[in-house]
């Protein structure tokens, strides 16, 4: 449940959604596994655990959701093979060449054909909408599996009108400042540095270094740009920001995952709930500082 990576949109301020709208929304999409003949499949899912019912969860104005998508694998190497075979015994048969058009519709068959017996993979990609803030949260590793995320999430509620955060300063402008001249208070530097070149798109990547190092330094001086900073926040938060305000690699330190060790033993969907909201106030505040720091725009009207 703890989110590694966070895609962080502003909420109209006029959104609004209960846990029962959302989880009666998102029912008609709920999780079915793919058909014979289907090559991949999304849906809802408990954000629990896959045998719980209940498609949300709510705790301190956050409501948490869950996609699951299930995609069947068919090794390319196995399609090639087959193409190859199947090309091969038909210019046999008719003695002649099998053209281009020819093959893509034998590989579109031979895909066909394996679907029913091609083992399934399956990813969970987990939200949560901040109600008090005005925020969605995406855990999602890439820009395309937000996409898929988002789209669904739309066919299931309807359009909302969500905006990933706009900064008014150049995020990597920022960075380069916190290197040289000192981070906010609260903020550290983790070690983690990547770096681009955008005249030949060099990218430099140093990691378990301090704010002396002089590599960085050198770099900022030819013309780089920060791509990536580690950055460790109140000793609570260690993860990469990078300069479209994607956060990644987040890691909650162990002193904050104590605080709710003394319910160890306890039901757990009490531990799940207070674990929740954990994680929900102490990204809260982080986000919110992200959002000051980097002079995000307050609200969407100012576009």
């Amino acid at each position: 449940m703890w989110f590694k990576n966070l895609h962080v949109y502003r909420l109209p301020e006029q959104f609004s959604i209960d846990p029962e709208e959302l989880a009666e929304k998102l029912e008609e999409r709920r999780f079915s596994p793919c058909g014979r003949q289907a090559d991949k499949t999304l849906g809802w899912v408990s954000p629990i655990h896959r045998n719980r019912e209940y498609l949300v969860h709510a705790a301190d104005g956050c409501i948490l959701f869950c996609m699951r998508k299930e995609q069947k694998m068919i090794p390319a190497s196995a399609v090639k093979e087959a193409l190859e075979e199947k090309i091969a015994d038909m210019e046999q048969d008719m003695g002649r060449k099998v053209y281009r058009k020819e093959k893509q519709s034998i590989k579109e068959d031979i895909v066909s054909m394996m679907l029913p017996n091609a083992f399934p993979r399956s990813n969970h990609i987990s939200a949560y909408f901040d109600l008090q803030r005005s925020l969605l949260v995406i855990n999602a590793s890439s820009p395309a599996q937000v996409d898929e995320f988002y789209e669904l999430l739309t066919e299931s509620i309807g359009s909302f009108g969500a905006i990933q955060l706009l900064p008014e300063v150049d995020p990597s402008t920022v960075m380069a400042g916190w290197v040289t001249n000192g981070l906010p208070e609260g903020w550290e530097l983790s070690g983690e540095y990547q770096l681009k070149d955008h005249q030949d798109e060099r990218t430099a990547r140093f990691k378990d270094y301090d704010s002396e190092n002089p590599f960085v330094v050198s770099l900022l001086e030819d013309g780089y740009s920060f791509k990536r900073l580690g950055i460790v926040y109140k000793e609570r938060i260690t993860a990469g920001i990078q300069d479209d305000l994607q956060v990644k690699s987040v890691k909650f330190h162990e002193e904050l995952l104590k605080d709710n060790d003394e319910l160890k033993g306890e039901d757990e969907l009490v531990k799940f709930d207070a674990d929740f909201a954990l994680m929900t106030a102490a990204l809260a505040d982080f986000i919110n500082e992200i959002i000051q720091v980097f002079e995000c725009k307050k609200d969407l009207a100012d576009e």
